[in-house]
């Protein structure tokens, strides 16, 4: 199939219209290439769901590995552990027939009393016990049988072995596994000697069924399929049981000569594949062995994997779908976003999307925020122009004021120049101070040590004292102005210029304020022939510009100035600029 790429062409002259064929090819090229640069948000969130997926389900596999791994070794040692807790349960049982036999051998009949009365209280003693006693001669008959009636019939103890060591070693023995016809039962025994005089006369043989040990393991809590065998010193079967239903069963079937483990667990479609442990008793020399299918075992490993492989496929799907219903959700939302930021940065309202996910709807809100803060922070810089252009003009005002009452008031140019400098900066340190509080206010406290700095404000020849007081911008430099003179004064002619002179400055507060220099231990005062720059500042210009009064008192100790203005006409105003812009807005507007 040929593809065309004929063109039709527009031109001015004939106002055809010209379109270029791309082939097909190509655009299929161009189309997978912007896919893969830029692909679709559904794309990303099916990546995204991949992404947190997979490495989840590694995980899982690495941790059944673990597990798996740990189940063999946990079950090795449980294995391990239940061996020494049945050969101890077992020797629990033997030594707890040894004491009995012990109890019956110091019995005070065997001394003094008749055979008969011994066998009378043994036969109770033994009640309810599976146990058989027999006491015997060193010619190896037995005298009395708690499984006969007194007297027994004449008989010869069947394992002479036995007893003899009991004579020989004056100690008690036990004995392997034994199958006793007149009980019809496989039985081990305890033999004990019996002293009196300090010679073994007799030896008392305690005999007990194996099926006993049913009793003393069936409380073992153990999986299914977990197997026992005890085995004597002979390596015959003492006694085997296999878990079911919890609990240790016997099995009777075992072989009695020289069983196998494998025999106990029996054949259950799991191999021969056995972990096991055995361990030796140093009570009785007998031998328990436990041991489980390692199939047993990697069954919940095999439950586990298929589980994982199940879980995944459907949680692989799962993700998938999620991924496209999603998408779908969140592509219309964050469509809408992005308007909203292009109305932003175009400078025009935008106002809040509506949409049910929690995060888009926080930033649309934050958006629509911006675009408020933003017209907002215009008009506000607006009117901070203004503002600050109306503080210039009064800046220039108050200087050009000074530099008019200084040229009047100085005889030369030289103390002109003088005069209006040191005004200059006494606005300055007042304009500095003002600054870091961004032109609010300013404590009296700092304004006092910022303008007599230079006369030596941390000495002790000035004092200052009063309440916590802060006072607007124009009420700073009005006072910084005029304690400025005040000091200068002070440092050529009064209590500043002598070493052992004092100046004393304090205010206080109710409805008005009161601020109080008091100078003393200066040179005597003397009222001045005329009035200079100085009076005009401290005087007149600060009475006027804080609608106050000030009084003047040239006292011959030292000259006290006082100042009260109104507090209202000191006391900081809230800045239209900072903490209700918006009426500050409108009201300036």
């Amino acid at each position: 199939m040929s593809v065309d790429t004929r063109s039709e062409g527009h031109s001015a002259a004939n106002g055809t219209k010209h379109r270029s064929f791309v082939p097909a090819g190509r655009w299929r090229r161009l189309a997978a290439w912007r896919f893969w640069r830029r692909p679709r948000l559904l794309v990303h969130l099916i990546g995204f769901a991949l992404i947190v997926v997979v490495p989840a389900l590694l995980f899982s596999a690495f941790l059944i590995v673990q597990f798996s791994q740990q189940q063999q070794e946990i079950a090795a040692a449980q294995v391990n552990d239940t061996a020494e807790i049945v050969s101890n349960a077992i020797d629990r049982e033997i030594y707890g027939l040894v004491t009995s036999g012990r109890v019956l051998a110091a019995s005070p009949t065997l001394i003094d009393g008749p055979l008969s009365q011994f066998s009378e209280r043994t036969v109770a003693a033994l009640a309810g016990t599976f146990t058989t006693a027999e006491l015997v001669d060193r010619d190896m008959s037995v005298l009395v049988d708690t499984h006969e009636t007194f007297p027994p019939p004449q008989a010869r103890f069947p394992d002479p072995t036995l007893v003899k060591k009991v004579f020989d070693t004056r100690n008690w023995v036990i004995s392997g596994v034994s199958f006793r016809k007149r009980r019809g039962q496989f039985v081990y025994q305890v033999a004990l000697p019996v002293m009196i005089g300090g010679n073994v006369k007799y030896a008392l043989v305690l005999s007990k069924a194996t099926t006993s040990f049913e009793a003393v393991i069936a409380d073992r809590n153990l999986p299914s399929r977990w197997s026992a065998i005890i085995k004597d010193g002979a390596g015959k079967r003492v006694f085997a049981a296999v878990t079911s239903d919890g609990r240790m069963r016997a099995r009777q079937s075992v072989s009695y000569d020289n069983p196998s483990i494998i025999e106990t667990v029996g054949n259950v479609g799991m191999g021969t594949d056995l972990i096991e442990a055995s361990t030796v008793s140093s009570l009785s020399n007998w031998t328990t062995t436990v041991a489980v299918p390692s199939a047993v075992i990697g069954r919940p490993v095999m439950r586990s994997w298929m589980l994982l492989v199940g879980a995944g496929a459907v949680l692989l799907a799962f993700s998938v779908a999620l991924g496209i219903t999603f998408g779908r959700r969140l592509a219309d939302p964050i469509l809408k976003l992005s308007r909203q930021a292009e109305q932003i940065g175009r400078g025009e309202p935008a106002t809040m999307i509506s949409t049910d996910i929690a995060e888009i709807a926080q930033v649309s809100k934050v958006l629509a925020q911006a675009s408020r803060e933003r017209r907002e922070s215009e008009e506000q810089n607006r009117f901070l122009m203004r503002e600050m252009s109306h503080r210039a003009k009064n800046q220039y005002a108050l200087i050009a004021a000074i530099a008019r009452r200084a040229a009047n008031e100085s005889a030369d140019t030289t103390q002109f120049l003088e005069t209006l400098s040191e005004a200059l900066g006494s606005l300055a340190r007042s304009a500095d101070l003002l600054s870091s509080g961004d032109w609010q206010s300013v404590s009296m406290v700092d304004l006092v040590k910022t303008q007599l700095q230079a006369f030596g404000s941390s000495s002790d020849q000035i004092v200052q004292d009063g309440p916590p007081l802060t006072i607007n911008p124009t009420a700073a430099q009005t006072i910084g102005l005029a304690l400025h003179e005040l000091a200068t004064n002070a440092a050529k002619y009064g209590a500043l210029s002598v070493p052992e002179g004092k100046v004393q400055i304090t205010w206080s507060t109710d409805d008005k304020l009161t601020l109080c220099w008091r100078e003393s231990g200066g040179p005597t005062v003397t009222k001045p022939r005329r009035s200079g720059f100085g009076t005009l500042v401290t005087q007149k210009m600060t009475a006027r510009g804080l609608g106050g009064t000030v009084d003047m008192d040239y006292a011959p100790a030292g000259v006290v100035w006082t100042l009260t203005v109104p507090i209202d006409s000191v006391r900081p105003r809230p800045d239209p600029a900072q903490g209700n812009e918006r009426n500050s807005v409108k009201e300036t507007g």
